[in-house]
């Protein structure tokens, strides 16, 4: 499996020290386990850890052994589980070993911490044994380092883009009246995992006939639009796209206009995104776009435009009527027009990932989008 490189996280720690410098915090701990990743390139999902960064260099990690080698100065590891039954307490081992290593180190200092992620039992320790002067949330600071990628975050997205279209490849193949919809979700799954050569996460929105939804025990019915807005895992960076496929292989004539409309809109898009567009301005002008369709004048997006793409399946910039996000180079986000009538049983929804470059933004996902669904899974679906 790819993970982030050695050299990249090193410069993420270096920028986190940086913003430590401007917020005068002198130590910073870090306990969520995507972050950690972010910082060390240790991947791992279950168990807990805390790492922490101080102002002068150092770095220490305390998580579960691993056969990895984190990119810390220090890699103090405790056992998750006894004889592979998992420790019913391996928070408190965990906090623990920080006690032990934190007892008289130093004092007095402020604290940088995670709001969001730090566990009480952890928050108590590192009070007691520090003593700070004050505590200074960095979930904000954070959370805007990860807005713009790093090279080697590029690279996991773009492979969990590839894994994620073979999932869809697979899935429109499995498309046809009376088939299950779990069946659609579970081929799709394989195909996932196949294309990524391991177990990786794909799911989403599986629901045919529905503005969305997770796969039901319930057979696909003729004349419905079935949209798959699926999202894949690979190497702790996510991919989420969107396509519509018309059950029957018959789409009638509003489901066709509906669909070239939303697939125009999507085309048009790289041209319009470019570093400077606020969220708010893209998502008026989907808006407005959308209801240029007759049968969706009264109706416009009635979600979100998009947002962005990362460690985590919703991350800045957002776009959205009602939260700002201002993209910037580096940016990968989504953008999801979407359509929801119920007279064309229900409706389109096409989503691509973009990478926001100096000059606008370069289109991750390639992929065809086509309404009737290709049923040979080896074939290249018809633009």
């Amino acid at each position: 499996m790819m993970i982030l490189t050695q050299q990249g996280c090193l410069n993420r720690q270096q920028r986190l020290r940086e913003r430590m410098a401007s917020l005068r915090v002198h130590v910073a701990f870090i306990a969520d386990n995507r972050d950690i990743y972010y910082f060390t390139g240790l991947l791992q999902q279950q168990w807990p850890a805390c790492l922490m960064l101080d102002a002068a260099g150092n770095s220490w990690l305390v998580a579960p052994s691993t056969e990895g080698k984190p990119c810390v100065q220090e890699y103090i590891s405790y056992e998750p589980h006894t004889l592979y039954t998992n420790n019913p307490d391996n928070m408190r081992r965990l906090n623990a070993i920080v006690e032990r290593k934190l007892s008289g180190s130093f004092k007095a200092r402020r604290i940088g911490w995670q709001a969001e992620a730090m566990p009480h039992v952890l928050a108590i320790t590192v009070a007691r044994t520090t003593d700070p002067v004050g505590w200074t949330a960095l979930d904000d600071t954070l959370a805007d380092m990860q807005r713009r990628k790093d090279l080697d975050e590029i690279e996991l997205i773009r492979r969990s883009i590839r894994a994620d279209l073979a999932a869809y490849t697979a899935a429109q193949a499995a498309i046809a009246p009376g088939v299950n919809e779990l069946e659609v979700l579970a081929v799709a799954q394989r195909a996932a995992m196949l294309d990524a050569g391991e177990s990786v996460y794909h799911g989403g929105d599986y629901c045919s006939g529905e503005m969305g939804g997770s796969a039901r025990d319930r057979r696909i019915e003729a004349g419905e639009l079935y949209i798959v807005d699926a999202q894949t895992v690979y190497g702790g960076y996510w991919s989420d796209l969107s396509r519509a496929y018309s059950v029957g292989n018959q789409p009638t004539d509003l489901q066709q206009s509906i669909y070239a409309h939303i697939a125009a809109i999507q085309r048009n898009l790289v041209t319009l995104l470019k570093p400077g567009l606020r969220g708010t301005e893209l998502w008026k002008i989907l808006d407005r776009q959308i209801r240029e369709h007759p049968a969706l004048a009264d109706f416009g997006l009635v979600h979100h435009a998009g947002h962005g793409v990362g460690l985590r399946a919703h991350e800045a910039p957002d776009l959205n009527r009602d939260r700002e996000g201002i993209l910037e180079p580096g940016n990968i986000i989504s953008v999801e027009p979407g359509a929801y009538v119920a007279e064309a049983r229900s409706g389109v929804r096409i989503e691509n990932m973009y990478l926001i470059t100096e000059t606008g933004a370069e289109n991750l996902s390639e992929y065809p989008m086509n309404l009737i669904p290709t049923h040979d899974p080896l074939a290249q679906p018809p633009t």
